[in-house]
């Protein structure tokens, strides 16, 4: 990775982050409806109860706005396992929890930030973290409490550990991606042509399987056949469950955007910035989401590879929310990597252009189809400087190798 010589301006990167205040008032007054799933999942765990049921009828404190309301099933749909991850968090008044869980998404982020500019392990301009800040992607997730900002910290640590030759430790972080949510596991191609691609997939294919026995160990049967039967569902055709209607003092505020629960104030359910899907076209689709996502990664994989691992990476995380039928605003965040990365490789005429992604309106939904097709042609918006620059990376890269 490219090793900067200049002195770090810590004083211009705690300029780019005063955007965060904006994000603390967001997650304080916003109920995070995304987040309410995850946590009634940990809650039904904690109380022996299967987490992908709604148990609206046992309690109103099961109540799930927006994401289960009187369906049968309850807003959680992530693989079995994952259901354990937050039952610490939901031993916590929700309140506490939401906004522990969105201090963590951001500490986290933060922290990332501060050990790449710090190990300089690549060039992080100031202006591109002012514009994440305030981007749609980042604005919905902390919104929505969705767990986005967490996976691609996940998702950066397993590069690293794989530059610093610690393959077990990065391929068992892509295990576990795909624990949380499938569609990481997308990430593995960039590997594929890599040295190292023998041992990594062997310790990915191990760490699969331990997994694996984990979630029959920890998870019963009915989770497991529950999980399928709650995915195979499309989100708009979901059976009701044993209620008629909310016990009353629940649910959304007529003529707002509030909803009304019995263990929280009055907050926003959502924003209208919230409003969007990353893959609209083909979200009724698994199969040829799944066929054009694939084709997508390895395009990427084969135009990159030759130049830099972080860059075929980063490129390649754009199509998980193409093989992701139903892929919401939210996933933009994994555009974050590469247009941070690009930021200062890219002509300044150009700038605009891979800003859009993150700046577009979310309504438009377009945004997805963009990211990927700017992680297809990003070379050609860099200067030749950078173009010459990443390509001498690559040979220090193979000189390390040898």
């Amino acid at each position: 990775m490219n090793s900067i010589k200049k002195k770090i301006e810590w004083d211009k990167y705690i300029i780019a982050l005063t955007p965060i205040f904006l994000i603390f008032y967001i997650s304080n007054e916003t109920y995070a409806i995304d987040y309410r799933a995850f946590y009634l999942a940990g809650k039904s765990v904690l109380n022996n109860l299967n987490p992908y049921l709604n148990h609206i009828s046992l309690s109103s404190d099961f109540y799930g706005p927006i994401n289960s309301e009187l369906s049968k099933y309850s807003g959680w749909k992530y693989p079995p396992l994952a259901s354990y991850i937050f039952t610490p968090l939901a031993s916590l008044p929700y309140e506490l929890s939401k906004n522990i869980f969105n201090l963590i998404s951001l500490l986290s982020i933060l922290l990332l930030t501060f050990f790449i500019i710090k190990k300089r392990i690549f060039y992080i301009n100031p202006y591109s973290l002012i514009i994440v800040g305030i981007s749609f992607p980042v604005l919905s997730i902390i919104s929505r409490g969705q767990v986005e900002i967490l996976i691609v910290c996940i998702a950066l640590l397993s590069l690293y550990f794989y530059k610093k030759d610690k393959i077990f430790l990065s391929a068992s972080l892509i295990a576990i991606l795909g624990f949380i949510k499938v569609f990481p596991l997308l990430l593995a191609v960039a590997f594929i042509k890599s040295y190292k691609k023998n041992k990594f997939f062997i310790y990915l294919i191990i760490s699969l399987l331990i997994l694996y026995f984990l979630n029959l160990i920890l998870c019963p049967l009915e989770w497991r056949e529950l999980f399928i039967e709650r995915i195979t569902i499309p989100w708009n055709k979901m059976p009701l469950g044993d209620l008629k209607e909310l016990p009353n003092n629940l649910g959304v505020i007529k003529d707002s955007m509030m909803v009304r629960t019995s263990d929280s104030r009055n907050l926003f359910h959502s924003h209208f910035f919230v409003f969007g899907f990353a893959n609209p076209l083909l979200s009724s689709n698994l199969f040829l989401s799944g066929i054009i996502g694939t084709i997508g990664a390895f395009s990427c994989l084969f135009k990159y590879s030759k130049y830099s691992i972080p860059l075929s990476f980063f490129a390649i995380m754009n199509w998980i929310n193409i093989i992701n039928p139903i892929s919401w605003i939210m996933g933009l965040f994994w555009y974050v990597p590469l247009f941070i990365y690009s930021y200062e490789k890219i002509k300044p005429s150009l700038k605009i252009i891979i800003a859009l992604p993150l700046i577009l309106p979310p309504f438009l939904n377009i945004s997805g189809y963009l990211a990927a097709i700017i992680s297809l042609f990003i070379l050609r918006f860099f200067s030749k400087e950078s173009l010459n620059d990443t390509f001498k990376q690559k040979i220090i890269e193979k000189k390390d190798i040898r």
